[in-house]
This record gives structure tokens, C-alpha cells and sequence, in this order.
């Protein structure tokens, strides 16, 4: 199997030095002649353009440039009939998606948008009480948070995408993740409500401070808050349904239950040392399998959708100061 990647730089190198540790022919794609040398040791061939790489007939495509220019490079490598594996976020509009997803289904294409934090064994196993454990059949609300202080991310912030605009940088999609896991426990959102600032001295000009709610179909209600703010790495959930509640957070480490029949919490050891890559690497094990197997991943372009519409509504909402419906964005 041939994979190639194309865009070389952070999340990019990532994938390529776990598909050489997992045993995959490799090849990369980037204008960056920086990024490419340093992706040479480990990548049979690297290529300065998308059209050049093709001529290699690969398997599939890992798509890892900015987020602004997704679509354009998985369109020319669904063309040659490459399976895709799109880094989140998918887009950050929805211009070429239809194109892209009639191509996908007419070349029989396995696709996904990687969202690793599905692959951390607390969000599965949130995922797997939500739906199987009784007290939890019916959700009421959610509150999810995530920050960081971007500083810390890198020395250079101010010359990485999340601090420029014209690069993609967005808070909303580029901590998408949040909306995801959202989607994933409550179900298809209906309705959403924004706000997103610059409360700080940081040197970006993109927002580092976002809230937001988010209704969904069921009735259920989510909170999420978002930030470049805390100056240590934050990332708690809390669900609460008709007859129990879970909170978990990510660096402590522990899943609390508390339910009606046990009337106090039950803690659960979450704690996973050096995990963070093996996020990564288990989702492209499950991606790759998919592919040899013909069959359609969980997070497809088609199921990714409703979750970029809820990231536009949500940023045309601090806009219009209004509730945004998800169906009525196109």
C-alpha cells in the first residue's frame, strides 16, 4: 500500500513517523523545501507538488496542510483514486465538499476525518456507558472545556497557523475536537449560539477566548468553552442524563459515575501514561484497516459534515450575536 502525505509540517511529520514505525511505504508531499528535507529520512520519495506525487498512483492520501487548503489537494487525490484521510478539521467552509463527496462515492472511496480524540480509551469508554449503561439513556446536558496557553505550544506562536488568520487559524475549528465529541455523545446539533474574543496581550489575531451552546435534536443542551488562555492543558467533560452523570478530565486522569441506584461517585483509573501519540496511531491502524477491508469508517467526509456546519454556525453566531441554525447553513 501506498500512502502518501501531503503537507509535511506538525501534524503532518506526526503521521509520517507513525505510518514508517507501522511498516507503510511512504511518500510526502510539501512547498516547504524545509519540511520535506526533514520528511526525506523516513519517506521513499518526497515531491514539491500534489500533481507531481500522483504520477506515483497512491493508495491513499493523508491530507495535513492548513486547514484553509483541505479541499482542493483531496479533490485532486480522490481524482486519481486515492482513499482519503483528512486531518481535522475537515474545511473551514463548505466550498467543494459536495464535489468532494460525489467523488468519494462514485470511486467507491474509503474516507475519514481524523479526530484522534475518539481513540483515547476515556472517550470510548464515555461513549460505550452513554450508550449501553441504563442510567444513561437519556441525555440532558454537557459541559465540555479545553485551554491551553499557546505560548507554551511553541516558542514562535506568533508564526504558527493558530495565531494567523490568513493561514486558518480559528479557534472554533481548530479545537474542533471538542465539537465532535459533543456531536458523537449527543447526537445531530440543531441550533448554536457564540461568542469569541481577545481578552489577552497574545500577538495573534485570532480570537483566544470562545463560548458557546449548542442544542441538539434531542432536546439535550452543551456547554463548551475554549480557550489559548490557561497557563497548564485543560480538557474536562461532564455529561449528565435523566438518572446519572460522568465527568472526566484529562489530566487527572480519573471517570467519575454517579447514578441514582449508587447515589454517590464511583471513580475509575484513567490515568495513561505517554498515551498521547498512541491516539494517533491507533487511528490510523483503524483507518488503514478499513480501507483494506472495504468498509466505511465512523467519521466519514459524510458523517464530518454536520460537525463543520455547527463550527460555521457557531462563528457566523459571533457575528450575528443570534441563535444559527446548523440545517439552515449551506
Amino acid at each position: 500500500m501506498k500512502v502518501l502525505v501531503v503537507g509535511a509540517g506538525s501534524i503532518g511529520s506526526r503521521h509520517l513517523k507513525n505510518l514508517f514505525e507501522l511498516g507503510v511505504e511512504i511518500y510526502a508531499v510539501d512547498i516547504n523545501p524545509d519540511n520535506a528535507q526533514k520528511a526525506s529520512p523516513i519517506s521513499k520519495q518526497t515531491y514539491s507538488s500534489v500533481d507531481k506525487a500522483l504520477r506515483i498512483q497512491p493508495d491513499v492520501a493523508f491530507i495535513c496542510t492548513y486547514s484553509n487548503d483541505h479541499i482542493a489537494p483531496a479533490i485532486k487525490c480522490a481524482k486519481a483514486g486515492c482513499h482519503l484521510f483528512i486531518e481535522k478539521p475537515l474545511s473551514l467552509s463548505l466550498d467543494g465538499i459536495d464535489e468532494l463527496i460525489e467523488i468519494v462515492k462514485e470511486k467507491y472511496l474509503v474516507s475519514m476525518v481524523g479526530c484522534n480524540m475518539r481513540f483515547h480509551p476515556a472517550i470510548s469508554y464515555i461513549y460505550d456507558t452513554l450508550v449501553h449503561h441504563p442510567s444513561f439513556s437519556k441525555k440532558l446536558w454537557g459541559g465540555f472545556e479545553f485551554g491551553f496557553y499557546l505560548p507554551f505550544d511553541k516558542v514562535d506562536y506568533q508564526n504558527s497557523y493558530k495565531a494567523n488568520k490568513s493561514m486558518g487559524g480559528n479557534l472554533i475549528f481548530d479545537c474542533i475536537h471538542e465539537l465532535d465529541i459533543a456531536s458523537w455523545f449527543f447526537g445531530r446539533p440543531a441550533e448554536v449560539i457564540c461568542n469569541k474574543s481577545i481578552l489577552s496581550s497574545l500577538k495573534i489575531d485570532t480570537e483566544d477566548h470562545v463560548e458557546m451552546i449548542i442544542k441538539f435534536e434531542t432536546g439535550a443542551v452543551c456547554t463548551v468553552h475554549m480557550d489559548y488562555l490557561q497557563h497548564g492543558y485543560t480538557r474536562r467533560y461532564k455529561v449528565v442524563c435523566d438518572e446519572g452523570t460522568i465527568v472526566w478530565d484529562f489530566i487527572q486522569g480519573e471517570i467519575g459515575i454517579a447514578t441514582v441506584p449508587e447515589k454517590e461517585w464511583q471513580w475509575k483509573d484513567m490515568k495513561l501514561e505517554l498515551y498521547y501519540n498512541q491516539m494517533f496511531i491507533d487511528e490510523v491502524k483503524y483507518f488503514l484497516e478499513c480501507v483494506s477491508t472495504g468498509r466505511e469508517t465512523f467519521n466519514s467526509i459524510q458523517q464530518a459534515l454536520p460537525i463543520l456546519k455547527l463550527a460555521i454556525a457557531a462563528n457566523k453566531s459571533c457575528h450575528t450575536n443570534s441563535w444559527e441554525r446548523i440545517e439552515g447553513i449551506s
